[in-house]
């Protein structure tokens, strides 16, 4: 009997060359190309022309993109709680579509958290930092206020689920309150999640290199992207290390 092993080795290994090779190429191309026609006048434009930008939108990041996303959010979440009112728990019909106005409120809410600490981070470069550090803790409290109704009215639908957005434990507690089928879920969004944040990672590392290699941007940026990198790939093998040693007990 053949082995399939090698078998699927063989038929995937020319394959993999194939895109190595590609995305070498087209990278070291690129790469050559953009750094012959980059010249240091058109950098320090692109970089003057950035610091203008920024310096007209960070003031004003946090509230717009507070407004732009807290608010469908809140519209979201209102319109769920609605439904939840007139919900039969007898009844499958309406509870799909509750949890789905939930989860596209939590991700608006996520969102909203990544542009607040994006312009904070950046109000230390180009704005009047006290007075952002103010909006982001307005931002954030409205944040964790949003999402902690979510969680509440998540509880009330389900009241075998335990936790509070307030405990520094909640999704320990969350996903201990969750039965096998919820638990195989959050096991498959969290393995997407990961390849694409490995995917991403590998991505901005790729466009990093080539900005330091063309504008002298550095190697603190690309060592940030591997640390994350190296986060991901070592606690999500230790996981798997620390999940197949219980399994054998």
């Amino acid at each position: 009997m053949k082995d399939s092993v090698n078998q699927d080795n063989r038929r995937a290994f020319p394959k993999f060359l194939a895109v190595v090779a590609g995305a070498a190429a087209l990278g070291g191309v690129g790469g050559f190309l953009m750094a012959m026609a980059a010249e240091p006048e058109t950098l320090e434009a692109i970089r003057a022309g950035l610091d203008r930008v920024m310096e007209a939108v960070c003031p004003w990041g946090i509230p717009v993109s507070g407004v732009a996303l807290l608010l469908p959010a809140w519209l979201y979440y209102r319109s769920a709680r609605r439904l939840y009112a007139g919900w039969d728990p007898d009844a499958e019909e309406g509870a799909e579509e509750i949890e789905r106005r939930m989860n596209v409120s939590l991700l608006l809410t996520n969102l909203g958290m990544i542009f607040a600490f994006f312009f904070l981070a950046a109000s230390f470069q180009y704005a009047f930092a006290p007075l952002n550090a103010v909006l982001f803790l307005i931002a954030l409290a409205c944040i964790v206020l949003l999402q902690q109704k979510v969680v509440d009215l998540t509880r009330r639908m389900n009241p075998e689920k335990k936790g509070s957005v307030y405990d520094i434990k909640f999704h320990k507690t969350w996903f201990d309150s969750c039965d096998e089928a919820e638990r195989a879920q959050i096991g498959q969004a969290s393995f997407r999640a990961f390849r694409a944040a490995t995917l991403a990672c590998l991505i901005v590392w790729m466009v990093l290199t080539l900005m330091n290699f063309m504008a002298g941007t550095g190697l603190l940026p690309v060592l940030v992207v591997l640390v994350i990198l190296g986060v991901l790939q070592v606690s999500y093998c230790l996981a798997c290390i620390r999940m197949h040693s219980r399994g054998r007990r």
